[in-house]
């Protein structure tokens, strides 16, 4: 069965960092609480779509899953399990040999038949996307997966893929914030290189398309790093853009009896695309707040005013 993406809420909490730990060695009865605390509270706030990939926590994150389904019985039934794969240490590996054992891994860890929405981690130059299709295919007519999609591809790229699937592409997960503007505006430069993409204003020199494929194609924009690493959250930056981003966002949020964190996510969820924001946090106060952005919708001089000061001009 091909599943879509969709949620009522249109927020998917990111499992990175459910664990709190990189290293295997350090989980224990602790760390197991603070994931199943996170899932209960995610479950709370409404929150339907989880993200894994097979990578995080050294596969501590997708193991730990498995208890937080066996804490909440009920909760599968009713929420979207995605995850990702294809990365070895040093190296992409999207061959169908590693991607069918990828995807077998991950039903293991999460003890569950199926995976709701399996993702290729990174495009892989030294996969033909004819193999790494011919694994999905596989996947997806065994019931092993729902659906396909792909994190950190550009148009091309997917369409590439898309020639030998027998079933859409239907979500492209990449970095997408206020400080990002590259993805919403093909061919204009949008930003000054810098040093950290997720963390402050850069991340490359012109824009590059891909919501433009996205609603082109019906595929659906699944935003990781929403807060910039928390920047967004705070308004204590030395860089004027930056500030005049933060400003921006917390003016707002004066004005409409929210947090930063709350807006920022609401700006994203404003665009036309149906970009769903991923949080990445454990902290279910954390999660609470950021599920409340969508009592926050921003109108069109709203979100032009974040915009203008990312991109550091008056919109002409």
């Amino acid at each position: 069965m091909h599943t879509s993406v969709n949620s009522t809420l249109r927020l998917a909490l990111g499992c990175m960092g459910l664990t709190g730990t990189w290293n295997p060695a350090e989980m224990d009865a602790g760390r197991e609480k603070r994931a199943i605390d996170a899932f209960g509270a995610a479950l709370d706030a409404g929150i339907t779509l989880y993200d894994h990939a097979d990578i995080y926590g050294g596969g501590t994150c997708e193991e730990v899953f498995r208890k937080c389904l066996a804490a909440f019985p009920d909760a599968r039934s009713r929420i979207q399990i995605w995850t990702k794969g294809g990365i070895r240490p040093g190296h992409y590996d999207l061959s169908a040999p590693y991607l069918a054992e990828c995807i077998e891994r991950s039903r293991t860890r999460m003890g569950i038949d199926a995976i709701d929405l399996y993702q290729l981690h990174r495009p892989d130059p030294f996969t033909h996307p004819a193999e790494t299709a011919k694994a999905l295919n596989a996947a997806l007519k065994a019931g092993h997966i729902g659906a396909v999609g792909v994190s950190n591809y550009f148009p091309e790229q997917t369409r590439a893929l898309q020639k030998y699937l027998d079933a859409p592409v239907v979500s492209n997960q990449f970095l997408i914030n206020a400080l990002r503007l590259a993805p919403f505006y093909e061919g204009w430069e949008m930003e000054k290189p810098g040093s950290d993409p997720e963390a402050a204003p850069g991340m490359g020199a012109t824009g590059d398309g891909t919501l433009d494929f996205c609603m082109a194609e019906g595929i659906v924009p699944l935003a990781y790093s929403p807060l910039a690493k928390a920047v967004l959250s705070r308004g204590d930056a030395d860089e004027p853009r930056l500030r005049a981003v933060q400003d921006a966002l917390g003016e707002i949020a004066e004005a409409r009896g929210a947090t930063r964190t709350q807006i920022t996510i609401a700006w994203l969820l404003a665009h036309p695309s149906g970009i769903v924001p991923i949080v990445g946090s454990a902290n279910p106060a954390h999660i609470a707040e950021a599920a409340r952005a969508v009592d926050f919708p921003l109108d069109r001089l709203e979100w032009y005013r974040v915009f203008s000061a990312a991109w550091g001009r008056r919109v002409p």
